[in-house]
């Protein structure tokens, strides 16, 4: 029995946080003022930069050539990826899976555009590592292309390098993604292309 009373008293007390912090937010929003209201209202708006991103909703094909090094032989594995859309339409979500080095893989990625930086940003993290990936880029909307840029983590010496990222619209059914590795000379080498067919 009194295990029954603490068990109500507890809810009670529940019920109340939960009804005082509803009246604080409401109390909130009532005192914010137009500019803060259309300050958020941009910023979580869902324009064309995130309509774009329809584009790789679906299931893909996914052929994947990379090299090691400058002048190294590619190595190439297939794979399988889906994109969806999630949180009311503002970020793409893709899930991929296949081998690597004849082992499995996968990798999720997360892109979507940012209204206050008024740029493309992209999240990235797979089963090959426990780093998170972080590229932040701009749409040429005449070629429908997608450039990233951003600073990624080294195994070998353990600091960041460049990396750029292209990822080009072909047509709704084939989209290539390329990345870039920055040398310490200053010049760019190709590392990865993956080539994404859509699954009929």
């Amino acid at each position: 029995m009194a295990t029954m009373v603490h068990l109500r008293f507890l809810f009670l007390c529940f019920i109340m946080a939960v009804f005082l912090v509803g009246q604080g937010i409401a109390q909130e929003t009532e005192q914010m003022n137009p500019e803060m209201m259309e300050a958020y209202m941009k910023m979580m708006a869902v324009t064309e930069n995130h309509s774009y991103l329809e584009n790789f909703v679906g299931e893909w094909e996914v052929k994947t050539t990379g090299w090691m090094q400058p002048g190294a032989e590619p190595f190439v594995e297939q794979g399988k990826a889906k994109g969806e859309l999630i949180l009311g339409g503002r970020f793409l979500k893709m899930d991929f899976k296949g081998t690597m080095f004849g082992q499995p893989f996968e990798g999720l990625q997360i892109v979507g555009y940012d209204n206050l930086q008024q740029k493309y940003v992209t999240f990235w993290i797979d089963s090959s590592s426990t780093a998170f990936y972080l590229t932040k880029g701009i749409r040429d909307k005449e070629k429908n292309i997608i450039t990233d840029e951003g600073l990624w983590p080294d195994p070998m010496t353990g600091e960041n390098i460049g990396v750029r990222m292209t990822t080009t619209l072909i047509s709704q059914d084939e989209f290539v993604f390329e990345m870039y590795m920055l040398l310490p000379s200053g010049d760019e080498f190709k590392s990865v292309e993956n080539r994404m067919t859509r699954k009929k």
